[in-house]
């Protein structure tokens, strides 16, 4: 591992509603200001009636209304699709009952130009395996499912995550399961695989995972502009005894391995979404690794590659507990070239948190690590989860999955 002078950014902002365009994510660099000083406050805070445990990665519309997921509660008890206003009052769109509508969604939504919202479930579906659906929430509230997972070749999830969500590429939607496909991982229930589904439901599985050199364990992808996919490998778990590594799909179907982490300092285990910068540079997070000193055990690093070289840089060792994020909750978020992300433990430490109530962190200039939030646990939330998710006027919003009335999770917003 290099470490190299701080690289020059670029902003990548997502706008997900427009889902039949295909997000270039590959931008021009720009010079990082550095991060600014932020105003934090509770937009919702969840019932269990009308949701429990939110899950980050909101989507806006063009109005400002913010749309996401609860991994549970609701009136059924197995997750709600729910929609935010501008002044934080919450509407339910969808009540999952666990049956072949699924149910626990996990991961964020993409939305299309008629209102339409698309997303996965961990459970429900087929009777024959409960293994999850990938659905569609028309905007009347009637819910369709485009397909049931099947398990096996089809791709499993019942025992792990979907992959944190969907991306929308060519009016089709791509993702990955985290199991299924090959056997040889997690008790041969599969190493993980990459589908894409077409607005009929129809399934095409493009890459079956073996778990030796290609790797296991997939998480979400994000797109250039020429259709060809990224996306990481988790690695570490049961028989596969490697730290994981970052993939390159193309549109031929040729996969190619650009990089695996070593593990210790450099990192290992890689999660969430990559952010891509530049034409060759990406960034992202890695659950274990970093600091020797970590009091923990897996604390987790920041890092980009450089595509061109397989260089890895090293931009922030998660380490001391107390005074310090550990294990990154969510893919890093790029706003105007300051790069902003949440950690699940770390930061304060109390009653309600015993690692530590979790941190909204920014990485500004010459490598600037600043805790931008630390939780308490209490009506401020707690285990902050998921992507943030920037407005029109540069606020964040994310979500904590515990904490709050009866610790059933908040929406929070973090004013620049």
């Amino acid at each position: 591992m290099i470490r190299q002078a701080p690289l020059r950014r670029a902003s990548v902002h997502s706008q997900l509603y427009r889902f039949f365009l295909v997000a270039v994510l590959f931008l021009a660099a720009a010079a990082i200001p550095r991060v600014s000083a932020q105003t934090f406050s509770v937009v919702h805070t969840f019932s269990g009636a009308d949701g429990s445990t939110p899950n980050g990665e909101m989507i806006r519309d063009p109005a400002g209304n913010l749309y996401g997921t609860t991994q549970t509660g609701g009136s059924l008890g197995f997750g709600v699709v729910f929609r935010l206003d501008s002044s934080g009052n919450e509407t339910v769109l969808y009540n999952f009952s666990g049956g072949t509508d699924g149910g626990l969604p996990l991961g964020g939504m993409v939305r299309d130009n008629s209102g339409n919202l698309y997303g996965l479930t961990e459970i429900g579906g087929a009777s024959s395996c409960g293994c999850g659906v990938l659905f569609e929430l028309l905007s009347n509230g009637t819910l369709r499912v485009l397909h049931a997972f099947l398990g096996g070749t089809d791709g499993m999830e019942s025992d792990g995550q979907p992959g944190q969500g969907l991306l929308p590429v060519g009016g089709e939607l791509y993702g990955v399961t985290y199991l299924g496909g090959m056997p040889g991982c997690d008790g041969d229930f599969g190493c993980g695989t990459i589908f894409k589904i077409t607005m009929t439901g129809e399934e095409t599985v493009i890459y079956r995972f073996t778990g030796a050199a290609d790797g296991a364990f997939p998480q979400a992808l994000i797109s250039d502009g020429s259709g060809n996919l990224y996306g990481v490998t988790g690695g570490g778990y049961d028989d596969v005894s490697d730290g994981g590594g970052v993939f390159k799909l193309d549109t031929t179907g040729h996969y190619s391995v650009l990089y695996n982490f070593p593990g210790g300092d450099d990192g290992s285990r890689p999660m969430w979404r990559l952010t891509a910068v530049g034409s060759n540079t990406l960034y992202g997070t890695t659950f274990a690794g970093g600091s020797s000193n970590c009091a923990i055990g897996p604390c987790g690093v920041v890092y980009s590659l450089d595509t061109t070289n397989a260089t890895e840089t090293l931009w922030h060792e998660f380490g001391d507990v107390s005074a310090d994020g550990v294990e990154p909750s969510g893919p890093l978020l790029d706003v105007a070239g300051d790069f902003y992300g949440t950690t699940y433990y770390g930061g304060i430490i109390n009653s309600q948190c015993d690692l530590g109530c979790g941190v909204v962190y920014g990485l500004g200039s010459s490598d600037t690590y600043k805790e931008v939030y630390r939780f308490t646990g209490g009506a401020d939330g707690a285990s902050p989860n998921g992507a943030l998710v920037e407005d029109s006027e540069g606020s964040l919003y994310g979500a904590a999955a515990s904490g709050g009335n009866n610790h059933n999770g908040v929406i929070f917003k973090i004013s620049r």
